[in-house]
């Protein structure tokens, strides 16, 4: 088997094997009822749940389930940079214009995140949306690439299911946004 290639499925796996165990830590812990109704309130309560257990902090202002939940999505989009890179080496010419495409997009998705962390502490919900939404515009650029720009075919690439999570998340940021920072949206 190819170096390159068994490297790219061990990444592929770990995050496979993190999300699911991401998902069992959600179902044996106890979350407290006011993180319980944020999450509710996500179009994705089960990815809510599970990925903010490991940044629980005693806090259950939804301000502060925003930030654990956006710190799961830069690890997870980190987790998409590692594989993507894996790929890389190993991809034919035109996969690996793709793969790069999503690098590029990674690297600004990561830089969106982090600035929707400094506006969450600066008070600024307009500007967390703002950030959240770029995210989605560059997760979706990066499935663009491997789908051709066509909504109706899904991407099979090894960032695939790794992306349909960092969408998933970033949608439920943007909704506990809106009961972080009624007001401002």
């Amino acid at each position: 088997m190819d170096y390159h290639f068994s490297k790219m499925m061990t990444v592929t796996i770990s995050c496979s094997c993190l999300m699911m165990m991401m998902f069992n830590m959600a179902v044996g812990a106890k979350l407290q009822p006011d993180i319980m109704a944020i999450c509710d309130a996500t179009d994705y309560p089960a990815v809510c749940q599970s990925s903010i257990i490991p940044y629980l902090n005693g806090k259950t202002d939804p301000a502060s389930v925003l930030i654990m939940h956006i710190l799961a999505g830069i690890q997870t989009t980190e987790g998409a940079i590692e594989i993507a890179k894996n790929a890389l080496p190993s991809a034919s010419h035109y996969d690996a214009d793709r793969y790069q495409v999503c690098l590029e997009n990674y690297d600004s998705a990561m830089d969106s995140w982090k600035s929707a962390i400094k506006y969450i502490k600066a008070g600024s919900g307009f500007d967390v949306a703002n950030e959240l939404s770029a995210v989605s515009s560059m997760i979706s650029s990066c499935d663009d690439a491997f789908t051709n720009d066509d909504p109706t075919v899904p991407n099979k690439s090894s960032l695939g299911d790794v992306d349909e999570l960092i969408m998933h998340m970033d949608s439920n940021c943007l909704a506990i946004n809106l009961k972080a920072f009624p007001d401002s949206n």
